[in-house]
This record gives structure tokens, C-alpha cells and sequence, in this order.
């Protein structure tokens, strides 16, 4: 939907305020959402009964109002709206057309987010917040009106409107000093800093004698030194926040290293985890952090295709399950979380002819969360 066109450019810097209205701010309204369906509203010169500067006892004999706005438009039943006013393209916008609009935008009957002047000769936005005499926040020309029109949309038109002037009260017990009771984390990394592997037969840590005999256990501390050395470590997300129950619970996801060890993970259940802690707050003190625990149990049977670290995966030719257990020590600083992890895995399964086993692998390392504040 075009709304200037070559004979509205040639005509504009004659029209008066009625002119100005119909072929400039009413097309602009309807492209922008307006009147729309049941969840929008537009009022048309809607008058209003006191300023929003009154004091003192109100007189409708005395009292005049303060004035009709032009337009006001938003979201039924929920916070966002503006209001329009329009001046004539012969006399122009001045300051105290910015100071009229930002009084009706700011009136204790209309409480608008944002007001909008137009004189034919452009069209611009404003913050109501910011006062009668801020920056706009939009200025188009009237020749760039169309091509332009996605910056009145990202701020004016009702999706938009929802979702930028949508306020949530946290009402719920801070994580610590500088948080609120819930916090999403962008992202993070971990650092392996070691690692130790036990393998325990009938009791007894056959670990060397394995490592030299059994090719899988030989290649393990080559592919935890190449995990180290060469891949970055990395945190997908995730949200901290306070249960019903009082509890600090961190719910994290975790980004493999390669495709096939993110699918290893998610058939292990640890691609993402919930750490949780008995703490009251979390700490802000790297010498007092707070431990957060998580665990993990898992169950492979044979059969299932087990991608290795690289290459193509493989069916299992044995049942495997076991259990993970993560323990970690953290405390805010700034934006971030920073902390210490240790994570002991054991995997449990039976060799043909030689019975149960057990694989108990130990990581140790540090991690840091970067969080949306």
C-alpha cells in the first residue's frame, strides 16, 4: 500500500490540517494496523477533561479542558498506545506543537507511550517519557514516507507496540544484589582444565592394563587432550531463577563441540542439565561461592548408533547405563557468573567373559555465563 503518491508530493506544502489528516495520517493509520480488529482501538478527537499538569480541587465551571487530540490509538485492555496530532503544511511544526502533543500524549486520561506530530511535511515520533522537548525517535520526510514506513511499524503498530511496552513486576525474592528473582543466560564457555579415568573390573583398577590391550580405551586420552586443546567449550543458554519452593535452580543447555558429539549428548540426557542449590542467594564473592549440584542418570541399550567424536556412528554392542554428577562453586561478577566445575560420570556395563565394568571419568575445569541484564 503506497500512501504518497506524485500528486500528494506535488499538492502537501499547501494543505491545511483537515487536508493533512485525510491524505497523509489516516492511510498511515490504517497501514500501520489501525482501527484494525477487537484488539486495537482508534479514537478520533477525543476530549479531555483536565490537564494533566492540574493541581488542586477541580471546577467544571471554571476548569477548562485541556484540549482534543486529534488521534489516539492502541492496544485494547493492555499497556501501549500513542496519540497523532496534526498542524498544517503552511504553518509547519514549532515547539510548542511538540510541547500540545507531548500534553495530551502525557495526560492522566490517556497516559500514551509515544506521541506523533504531522504537518504533511513530515512525520514524527516521539517518547513520551522523555518530555515535551526531547529527541524524536522517528523523523521521515514526506518523500520518504513509504520507504521509510518500517521505522513507524517497528515502533507503532500493534505487534510492536505488545511487544515493546510489555512490563512484567518482579515480585519474587532477588538471586543476589543486582539481579532480580529470575535471569537468562546469553551464553557461556567451560575450560577442561583435567581430567582422570578409572577402569574397574570385579573391584580391581584395570585401567593401564586395558589402555594397552583394548584400542577404545587407548585412543580416550587422545580424544580428551584434542577436546582441550582444539575445540572451544561452549554454553549454549539457559535461565537461573528462584521455584515457588524458595530454591535457585539454573536450567543450562550446552553446545557439542561437533554434530555428532551434541548427539552423543542428547542420548546421555546432558545436553542440558539443572543445577540447583540450597543457598539463599547466589554469592557476589569469589572467596564464598555458592555450590549448585546437578545429576543425570542414563540408559543406553545395544544396538543404539553411538556417534563418536568424529566420523560416523556406530551400533552399540553392549548395554550400557550409568549416572552423571556435577558440582559446581560459582558467584556474580558484573554480567557474568563465574565458577568452577567437577564432573564425575560412571558408566556401567558387562564384557562377555570378563563381567561387570565400570568406566569412571572425572573432569575438572572453570566456566563463565554471560547473562541478559
Amino acid at each position: 500500500m503506497t500512501i504518497i503518491t506524485p500528486q500528494i508530493l506535488e499538492a502537501v506544502s499547501s494543505y491545511n490540517e483537515a487536508e493533512v489528516r485525510f491524505h497523509v495520517i489516516d492511510p498511515m493509520l490504517r497501514k500501520l494496523g489501525y482501527p484494525g480488529g477487537e484488539d486495537v482501538y482508534l479514537k478520533l478527537e477525543e476530549k479531555l477533561e483536565y490537564p494533566y499538569f492540574f493541581t488542586g480541587h477541580k471546577n467544571k465551571k471554571k476548569d477548562l479542558p485541556l484540549g482534543f487530540p486529534d488521534y489516539r490509538a492502541g492496544l485494547k485492555g493492555r499497556r501501549g498506545s500513542f496519540i497523532i496530532e496534526a498542524k498544517a503544511a503552511t504553518v509547519g511544526l514549532a515547539e510548542k506543537d511538540v510541547e500540545q502533543a507531548h500534553s495530551y500524549a502525557a495526560h492522566s486520561q490517556v497516559g500514551a507511550n509515544y506521541f506523533v506530530l504531522s504537518d504533511g511535511a513530515q512525520v514524527v515520533v516521539y517518547e513520551t517519557l522523555a518530555g515535551g522537548r526531547a529527541t524524536p525517535i522517528v523523523l521521515l520526510e514526506i518523500d520518504e514516507l513509504d520507504a521509510r514506513f518500517h521505522e513507524l511499524e517497528n515502533v507503532l503498530s500493534p505487534a510492536n507496540l505488545e511487544r515493546i511496552c510489555r512490563v512484567n513486576y518482579d515480585k519474587g525474592l532477588k538471586l543476589c544484589d543486582g539481579l532480580g528473582s529470575s535471569i537468562k543466560i546469553h551464553s557461556g564457555e567451560y575450560d577442561m582444565k583435567d581430567w582422570a579415568y578409572r577402569i574397574v573390573i570385579g573391584g580391581q583398577d584395570c585401567t593401564e592394563i586395558l589402555k594397552r590391550s583394548v584400542p577404545q580405551f587407548s585412543e580416550l586420552d587422545g580424544q580428551l587432550a584434542m577436546m582441550q586443546r582444539d575445540f572451544e567449550l561452549r554454553v549454549g543458554g539457559g535461565v537461573v531463577e528462584r521455584e515457588p519452593d524458595g530454591r535457585i535452580v539454573a536450567n543450562v543447555s550446552f553446545a557439542g563441540v561437533t554434530k555428532n558429539s551434541l548427539a552423543a549428548m542428547k542420548l546421555l540426557g546432558i545436553d542440558r542439565m539443572a543445577f540447583a542449590t540450597n543457598a539463599q542467594f547466589i554469592s557476589t564473592s569469589p572467596d564464598d561461592p555458592t555450590v549448585f549440584e546437578s545429576t543425570a542418570d542414563f540408559a543406553l541399550e545395544k544396538g543404539t548408533m553411538m556417534p563418536p567424536l568424529f566420523g560416523d556412528a556406530v551400533p552399540m554392542d553392549i548395554d550400557v547405563d550409568g549416572d552423571i554428577f556435577v558440582t559446581t562453586r560459582m558467584h556474580k561478577e558484573g554480567d557474568v557468573i563465574l565458577g568452577e566445575y567437577s564432573a564425575v560420570a560412571d558408566y556401567r556395563f558387562d564384557v562377555p567373559m570378563v563381567g561387570r565394568t565400570n568406566l569412571e571419568l572425572d573432569l575438572i575445569g572453570t566456566f563463565v555465563l554471560r547473562l541478559i541484564t
